[in-house]
C-alpha cells in the first residue's frame, strides 16, 4: 500500500543538502581567505619595501642635517631636512594602517612588524617636527639672533621659538610612548640592530629637546618678559671651599624687566649678620652632617652640595636681614668668571691705590691669591670683589661681549657646576629640576645614581686656592648584592713650604680653628647613590672612621683630612648600588659630582659596569 505524506511535511535529505551547501561556501571562504592573506602579505611586503627604500634614502640625508646642527649652520640644516621629510613621510605612510596593526599581533614576527612601524613613525616625527624645532631654537640663540645691547637681551627670538619647541617636546612624549610598546628582546637580529641604533639616537636627542624646551619656556619669563624680576647673585669664593663651590664672598641684586638687566645694589656678607636660630627648618641629616650653621650663616649656606637648599636658605636670610624678597638666586665662581672674560675681553678695575688689568688668564689668581697678599682683608677686598663683579656685568650688558662666546662660557660654567640657578617660583623650579644649572643632587631623578665627593674647608682661611683634587673611578664590578664601584680622591696641598709665615694670616687662618698655619684642613663628604651605601673608607691606605648621616635618601659619610704644605693623600672608598635594568646607571654610566675647585670641574660622567 502506498502512503502519501502530508503536504506540509518537510522534504527529505534537506540537512544533507545544507551541509553540502555550507561545505561549498566554506571551501570558497577558505580559498577567499587564503587569497586575502596572500594579498595582505603582498601588500605588506610592497609597503615594507617602499618604507625601507624611503627610510634608506632618508637616513642617507640625516647625517648632513645633524652635522649642520652641530656646526650651528641653520640654513644647511633646514635644506637637509627639506630633502629628508618627503622620504620619512613616505616611510610612515607605507608602514601604517589596519594591515600593519593586525600584523603587529602575529606570533614570532609581530614585534618585528611593530618595531618597523614604530621606527618609521619615529624617524618621521624627528624629521618633520623635532629637528626643525631644534633648528628654529638654534637660530634663536646662534649668531646675531639674540642680541645683548643697551643693558638688555632681545627676548623676541626665544619667544618666537617657544611654541615649536614645546610641540617638539610633546611629540617626543609620543615617541617615548610608541617605543615603549616594542619589546626589543623579542626582535630578530635584522630588525634589532637598526632599531637599537634608532633608540640610541632618540636617547641622545631627548635631553637636547628637553633643554631647548626649558630654555625657550623659562628664559623669557625669568628674564622679565611677563613682568619685572629681582635676583640675588652670589659670587662664590673658591679660596675657601664649600661643598657647593666656595664661600659666598659678595652679593648683588639684579633687576630685569623684559630682558633689560641692571645692577640694583651690591652688598658683602657682612650685611647679612649671623642668625641666632636657623632661618628655615633643616632635615636632621643635613644638620647632623653640616651643623645648623648652614641655616644661620650666609657664608655657610653652601656647606650642603644641594643648591636648591643653599639658595632657599640664602633668599630667606636676605629677606630677613634686608626686608627684600627675591625671585631667585644665581651663583657663579671665579673660574666661570674667567670663561665669561673670554667673551668680554679684558677689564681694568681699581686695586687698592692702583689699577689692575684683568683677563681670562689672570683673574682667578688675582681674585683668590693676589688680592689677599696685597689688600687689607675686609673693606678693601670686599670693594675689589664688588668692583670686578660690577665691571664685568656692565661690560657684558653694554654689548661688548661676543654673544656666541658668552653663551659658550655660561654653558661651560654650568656643565662644570660653576654656574647655578634657583627660582623661588615652584612651577619654574620644577622645570629647572634635573638640569646642570639646578644643582639638585638631593631631589633630581637623574642624580639618583650619582656619587658625590664634596669638600668643606675647616681651616678658617683661604687655603683652598692651594688644594688640588683628582677624583677617579678605579674599579666597577657586578655582584649578587649589586654593583660595587671603587673611587679614589687624591688631595694635594700646593702651598709653599713656608706658607705658615709667607702667606697672610687671613689666608692661613692664623690657627683660629686649631689648624697649624700653612696647613689645610678639609672635611670630605662622600655621597653614595640613593639607596646605596659607602663601604670602608681609607685615608692613605689605612681604614678610618667617619660620621654617617642620611641626606636625601643617601647614607653619606664625612671625615676630616689635614695636609701640610706639599703633602698629599688619597681618600678611597667603595659604594654599592642595588641597580636594576630600570635603575639609573644600569646603562653603564653615572655622574660623579664634586666640589668645583680652581683646578677641577664639579661634574663628570664615568663608565661603570652595566649590571642588569
Amino acid at each position: 500500500m502506498t502512503t502519501t505524506e502530508p503536504a506540509d511535511s518537510p522534504p527529505r535529505h534537506t540537512g544533507g543538502r545544507r551541509r553540502r551547501h555550507w561545505a561549498s561556501w566554506l571551501g570558497w571562504g577558505l580559498i577567499l581567505l587564503a587569497v586575502l592573506l596572500v594579498a595582505c602579505v603582498a601588500l605588506l611586503a610592497r609597503d615594507a619595501l617602499a618604507a625601507r627604500d624611503a627610510l634608506t634614502r632618508a637616513l642617507d640625508e640625516v647625517p648632513a642635517a645633524e652635522e649642520a646642527l652641530r656646526a650651528g649652520d641653520v640654513d644647511s640644516a633646514e635644506a637637509a631636512l627639506d630633502r629628508v621629510q618627503p622620504f620619512t613621510a613616505t616611510a610612515r605612510a607605507s608602514s601604517d594602517g589596519p594591515l600593519w596593526s593586525l600584523a603587529a599581533h602575529l606570533p614570532v614576527y609581530g614585534q618585528d612588524v611593530r618595531a618597523f612601524s614604530a621606527a618609521a613613525a619615529t624617524v618621521d616625527d624627528l624629521a618633520a617636527v623635532v629637528l626643525p624645532s631644534l633648528t628654529q631654537a638654534l637660530g634663536a640663540v646662534e649668531g646675531d639672533s639674540v642680541t645683548i645691547a643697551d643693558g638688555g637681551v632681545d627676548l623676541a627670538p626665544l619667544v618666537d621659538a617657544a611654541p615649536a619647541v614645546a610641540r617638539a617636546a610633546d611629540v617626543f612624549d609620543d615617541i617615548d610612548a610608541r617605543l615603549a610598546r616594542v619589546d626589543p628582546t623579542a626582535l630578530h637580529q635584522e630588525i634589532a640592530e637598526p632599531y637599537a641604533t634608532l633608540v640610541a639616537r632618540t636617547d641622545d636627542l631627548r635631553p637636547v629637546v628637553r633643554t631647548a624646551n626649558r630654555l625657550t619656556a623659562l628664559g623669557p619669563a625669568m628674564l622679565g618678559a611677563d613682568g619685572p624680576r629681582r635676583y640675588l647673585l652670589v659670587s662664590l669664593n673658591s679660596a675657601e671651599l664649600r661643598a657647593g663651590g666656595g664661600i659666598p664672598g659678595a652679593l648683588a641684586v639684579l633687576s630685569v624687566d623684559d630682558g633689560a638687566l641692571s645692577l640694583e645694589r651690591q652688598a658683602s656678607t657682612a650685611d647679612v649678620p649671623p642668625f641666632a636660630e636657623p632661618v628655615l627648618p633643616l632635615e636632621p641629616g643635613v644638620e647632623q652632617l653640616f651643623t645648623d650653621r648652614v641655616a644661620r650663616y650666609v657664608q655657610d649656606t653652601p656647606l650642603t652640595p644641594d643648591f636648591p637648599t643653599t639658595a632657599e636658605l640664602t633668599a630667606a636670610m636676605w629677606e630677613q636681614s634686608q626686608g627684600e624678597t627675591v625671585d631667585g638666586v644665581a651663583a657663579i665662581d671665579p673660574v666661570a668668571l674667567s670663561y665669561l672674560l673670554e667673551a668680554t675681553g679684558g677689564i681694568d678695575v681699581p686695586f687698592g691705590d692702583e689699577t689692575v688689568a684683568l683677563d681670562a688668564g689672570n683673574v682667578v689668581e688675582v681674585l683668590l691669591s693676589d688680592a689677599y697678599a696685597e689688600l687689607e682683608p675686609g673693606e678693601q677686598t670686599d670693594a675689589f670683589f664688588a668692583s670686578v663683579a660690577s665691571t664685568v656685568l656692565a661690560t657684558f650688558l653694554a654689548g661688548a661681549a661676543d654673544p656666541g662666546l658668552a653663551r659658550d662660557a655660561l654653558a661651560r660654567g654650568a656643565d662644570e657646576h660653576r654656574v647655578l640657578l634657583w627660582s623661588a617660583r615652584p612651577d619654574e623650579q620644577a622645570r629647572l629640576a634635573g638640569t646642570v644649572v639646578a644643582g639638585d643632587i638631593d631631589t633630581a631623578d637623574r642624580a639618583a645614581s650619582s656619587v658625590g665627593v664634596f669638600l668643606n674647608d675647616a681651616t678658617g682661611g683661604k687655603m683652598g686656592y692651594y688644594l688640588d683634587t683628582d677624583v677617579r673611578l678605579t674599579g666597577s664590578v657586578c655582584t649578587d648584592g649589586g654593583r660595587v664601584d671603587t673611587f679614589s680622591a687624591a688631595l694635594t696641598s700646593t702651598a709653599p713650604a713656608d706658607a705658615g709665615t709667607s702667606l697672610p694670616w687671613y689666608v692661613t687662618g692664623g690657627g683660629i680653628s686649631g689648624v697649624t698655619p700653612g696647613n689645610v684642613r678639609t672635611v670630605v663628604v662622600l655621597y653614595p647613590p640613593r639607596g646605596g651605601e659607602v663601604g670602608t673608607v681609607r685615608v692613605g691606605g689605612a681604614p678610618t672612621g667617619a660620621l654617617v648621616a642620611e641626606v636625601g635618601g643617601r647614607r653619606a659619610s664625612s671625615l676630616p683630612v689635614e695636609l701640610a704644605p706639599g703633602q698629599g693623600t688619597t681618600v678611597s672608598f667603595t659604594v654599592t648600588s642595588t641597580g636594576t635594568q630600570d635603575h639609573p646607571g644600569a646603562d653603564g654610566t653615572i655622574d660623579v659630582w664634586t666640589t668645583p675647585t680652581v683646578s677641577t670641574p664639579g661634574l663628570a660622567a664615568v663608565a661603570v659596569a652595566a649590571c642588569g
